[in-house]
């Protein structure tokens, strides 16, 4: 059994009873998980946030009882109320505009409503709870794709070597530097000084940081 002090506090909000259901179960085998609450509705989430500190959230992207309210206003609200709070947001139709502009406004992840992201979860809080940026293939790879248009190769990241662009991305998708070296066939000091190079080109101090200068210069 984890310790109180490595024990990440999760809460959940979606206003699918079966969604919040199913997150439940993925979630209940893993011992250094404390579930903290389960909301239905923004008015409920905000709520549990006001008496119950979490790490992180795992919050639908639209509710149906607010249809005023999208998933960026929520997103604000929480920054603005909860700034250390790291959110990743589940939706079943997520737009590669919306997904880079969820994250630009310090979205910690975005995973889709299907079985495959969903038996992920538990990797996902591992990444956000790192200071790092998690987006599950089925959705990376239509935003990392834009990062090609000639748009992309005008501004900022045209600056970076092809293999330290490839390395960037491969960080930005949330995998490790032991990870990406595995993949790439390299040593991971190699690895680690084309991150660093990449980082220093674009002004960045940290995984968040470059993550969010991909989206908003593929955006």
């Amino acid at each position: 059994m984890a310790s109180s002090e490595t024990m990440i506090r999760v809460g959940i909000a979606d206003d699918y009873p079966v969604v919040l259901r199913g997150i439940e179960a993925i979630l209940a085998p893993c011992p250094d998980m404390q579930l903290a609450f389960s909301a239905e509705s923004i008015a409920q989430l905000m709520t549990c946030l006001a008496q119950t500190p979490i790490d992180v959230l795992l919050c639908d992207y639209a509710f149906d009882d607010d249809p005023q309210a999208d998933g960026l206003d929520l997103l604000k609200r929480l920054r603005r109320h909860h700034p250390e709070l790291k959110i990743i947001f589940l939706s079943a139709h997520a737009q590669p505009q919306i997904i880079s502009s969820a994250l630009e406004l310090g979205a910690a992840g975005f995973i889709g409503k299907n079985r495959t992201d969903f038996v992920n979860l538990p990797q996902a809080i591992y990444c956000v709870q790192r200071g790092q940026v998690y987006l599950p293939q089925s959705l990376s790879a239509s935003l990392l794709g834009s990062l090609y248009s000639v748009h992309s190769r005008q501004t900022g990241l045209g600056q970076l070597s092809e293999r330290e662009l490839v390395v960037a991305r491969m960080i930005c998708q949330g995998m490790s530097i032991a990870a990406i070296a595995e993949r790439l066939k390299r040593s991971p000091k190699t690895i680690s000084n084309q991150k660093v190079a990449a980082m220093k080109k674009l002004g960045v101090s940290n995984d968040v940081e470059l993550s969010r200068v991909f989206q908003s210069l593929g955006h």
